[in-house]
């Protein structure tokens, strides 16, 4: 879980008063940024973090520079809803302004409870897919399975120990 927290801002008063909101709240606000240098030197020092910025920053539309970004980083976008609206869904999660205290907490606190961060869906390997297969093939020949049988039977045990699904299979076939 991670509590680092970057403010990226041209306006510094703005800056130092969500800043202000989120240390009150108990976050950890590790920098503050006026420009995109200082911005991305401060990630540096860090494996992960929340970058809260305006749409556009430093001069430039940040669509241009989060792909700059590591992706280990959860980037909210702070703007009116004609700025959101243009602006890509890509990598960022979107809260519009004028800002209530109380949403801007709530969405950083959404931040630091989710186990991951946001990410397109990963599809599996084809590595991964061939052992699933071989293992559903192998509860199927055992122990007279049908092939929904064995997969629901696989499901049910990654569910059961928290494992991934591959996992299972691997443990299975006893790999």
């Amino acid at each position: 879980m991670n509590n680092n927290i970057f403010i990226a801002f041209d306006n510094k008063k703005t800056a130092v008063a969500i800043a202000k909101i989120l240390i009150e709240n108990g976050n950890n606000v590790v920098s503050i940024s006026k420009s995109y240098v200082e911005l991305i030197n401060s990630l540096r020092y860090y494996p992960a973090g929340i970058i809260i910025t305006a749409c556009s920053f430093d001069n430039v539309r940040n669509e241009k520079i989060i792909d700059e970004i590591p992706d280990d980083f959860n980037i909210l976008v702070l703007g009116t809803k004609t700025q959101l609206d243009d602006f890509p869904d890509y990598r960022v999660f979107k809260l519009s302004t004028p800002l209530q205290k109380n949403d801007l907490i709530c969405s950083v606190d959404m931040f630091m409870t989710m186990d991951t961060k946001y990410k397109p869906t990963v599809h599996k390997n084809i590595n991964e897919e061939k052992i699933i297969k071989r293992a559903k093939s192998f509860l199927i020949d055992v122990y007279s399975m049908t092939e929904s049988q064995a997969y629901r039977y696989m499901q049910k045990k990654s569910m059961d120990t928290g494992r991934k699904l591959v996992d299972i299979a691997r443990i299975i076939l006893d790999i």
